[in-house]
Formats: C-alpha cells, sequence, structure tokens
C-alpha cells in the first residue's frame, strides 16, 4: 500500500517477471542457471536484490503520479490509446508461454507503459525548473596525448600474456626513458617509430579515473610540452601537454555537469516525496514472487524444460 492505496501483487508480479526476462538470455551465460540464488551485496542474493528495486521503483512510479498536477503534467487521449495498442501489440509479440510466465496482461502492460510515461514527463518538467550553475573553473579541461606501454607484462602475437623478469622490466624502462627524451624532440614520431599507440585524455579539477602520478605530471607542463618517463604500478607512461584549457571539451562538461545537477535536484524532490509517504510492503505476499523459472532469449527454440519458457 501507498498513501493508503493498494497496489495489485499482480502488477508487482509482472513488473518482477518483466525485469526477469530481460536479464535471463544475458546473465545466464555469465553466472549460471543458478544466479538469482547468488549473493550480491548485505547478505542478499541477486533476486532480493532486484525485487527490492523494483519495489523501490513502483513506489516512486505512483508518488510521481500523484504530483502530475504540481506541474501540470497530463496523458492525453491519444497517448492513453497509443500505449493501448502497444500493450495489445506485446502480449502479440511473445508466447503464451512467456505471456503465462510473466503474468501478462494487456491492462498490465498498458498500467507500466503510462508509469513510465508519467515518470519521463515529470522528470522533464521537474529538472526544468531546476536552478542550476556550472563555474567556468568546474568545468576547466586540460587534454593531453600520451603513449604508454604495461610495465609488468607482455602480449604475444596469439593474445597470450607473460610477467616481465625482473631484467625484462629494467631493460623496458631503460628503453621507455631514451623513448620519453626522443618524444621531447618529436612525439608523433617517436610514438610510430616504437609502434607505440597515442591517445589523449582531458581532466578537470574532479579528475578520479587517470593514475594520481600522471595527473600531477600534465598538471606541471605547459601547453605543448612533453613530459619525463611517468611509472606507475602498472604502465610507462610519455605525455604531451595539448591544451591548458580546451574549450571544446570545456563545454562539453559544462553540459554534463549541469545535467548532473539537474539530476541531482530530480533525486531531491523523489527523495521528498518518499520521505513524506507511507509505504507498505506485504512480505509474505511479496515472498511468493519467485524467479525460479528461467526466461530463454526471443530466437530460442521452445522448449518443455521446467527451468527455460521462450
Amino acid at each position: 500500500t501507498l498513501n493508503g492505496k493498494e497496489i495489485s501483487l499482480g502488477f508487482m508480479n509482472f513488473m518482477a517477471k518483466f525485469q526477469q526476462a530481460s536479464y535471463d538470455p544475458m546473465y545466464v551465460s555469465y553466472f549460471g542457471t543458478d544466479y538469482w540464488s547468488q549473493g550480491v551485496s548485505e547478505g542478499m542474493t541477486m533476486e532480493d536484490s532486484t525485487k527490492k528495486s523494483i519495489a523501490d521503483n513502483l513506489e516512486l512510479l505512483y508518488l510521481l503520479e500523484e504530483h502530475m498536477a504540481d506541474y501540470q503534467v497530463e496523458i492525453s487521449e491519444e497517448e492513453t490509446e497509443a500505449m493501448k495498442e502497444a500493450a495489445k501489440q506485446f502480449l502479440a509479440d511473445n508466447s503464451e508461454k512467456a505471456v503465462k510466465q510473466m503474468g501478462a496482461t494487456e491492462e498490465y502492460a498498458q498500467e507500466l507503459l503510462r508509469l513510465y510515461t508519467i515518470q519521463q514527463k515529470m522528470r522533464t518538467a521537474i529538472t526544468a525548473e531546476a536552478e542550476v550553475e556550472v563555474t567556468d573553473e568546474e568545468a576547466a579541461q586540460r587534454t593531453f596525448s600520451y603513449f604508454r606501454v604495461s610495465a609488468t607484462s607482455k602480449t604475444d602475437s596469439e593474445g597470450n600474456s607473460t610477467d616481465y623478469t625482473e631484467e625484462e622490466k629494467t631493460a623496458l624502462a631503460a628503453a621507455m626513458k631514451e623513448a620519453a627524451a626522443a618524444a621531447k624532440e618529436d612525439f608523433e614520431g617517436t610514438a610510430e617509430k616504437n609502434e607505440y599507440t597515442v591517445s589523449t585524455y582531458s581532466y578537470g579539477k574532479d579528475e578520479t579515473s587517470m593514475d594520481e602520478a600522471v595527473i600531477k605530471a600534465a598538471d606541471a607542463l605547459k601547453e605543448g610540452e612533453v613530459s619525463d618517463l611517468i611509472t606507475t604500478d602498472s604502465y610507462f607512461y610519455v605525455i604531451r601537454l595539448d591544451s591548458e584549457l580546451d574549450e571544446e571539451k570545456t563545454a562539453e562538461k559544462k553540459e554534463s555537469l549541469t545535467e548532473q545537477k539537474k539530476t541531482e535536484y530530480y533525486n531531491g524532490i523523489c527523495d521528498g516525496y518518499k520521505e513524506a509517504a507511507t509505504y507498505e510492503i506485504n512480505e509474505s505476499n511479496w515472498a511468493k514472487v519467485k524467479f525460479d523459472k528461467l526466461f530463454g532469449a526471443p530466437a530460442q527454440e521452445e522448449t518443455d524444460s521446467e527451468s527455460k519458457s521462450e
């Protein structure tokens, strides 16, 4: 129940099985047919975690519906008719066995479409009112080119990897030091001569992905300068700073940070809705929803196996 309104277990079951049907064909190939019972975190199985996510998401979907009037959000008659047709098509596109296993009905399929349409409209309306600002300092991006080689192992022509011996590591470090010196005169030429791949990387004040030693070296360079050899636990790097302020990458970063802040605003509104709501799960009923029969890929040949259905 949400704020005193009952939510159908049949609909929640359909949402859960619909999610399961999208997971099974992919995850079974990676984790085996028992992956739903495997632990993922905090003593929860994959099934427990997925069902919790579904229940939390359903709460939000209905809360967004409750607040549609706050943002003048509506579902048009044309949209409703389109959802009805899509729901009918959904059932027609799936086998009778799959429809039964999902507990799917036209009513449930249409309701899911309606809720996701409301969520999309509400997200657009809520983020449109968000007053966010991204400063030039926040968005500023520096860009460098680099080439690198593994400091730990080598790979042969067949893709087999072998760890370096200590002697090989010493020889490689010396060779890379020479390459770094040559790169100060001709960066691309040195990379080409040694068959190193040149890549580019942009970063700003929020950088967390690139190795800290590489970023520290990049910060010490002026535009056009090439670093000395940079040694990390995994690679030997040589970098050239291409731009102290990459305007194109800075503009892209400003746009992504703006969207990130709008998303944070939206999430804050949603969290407020949840804090003010009373949402209760009948755990004994919800426990009846189990992922004990797997769904196969759409193109998979139909089988009578107890563990699979199309």
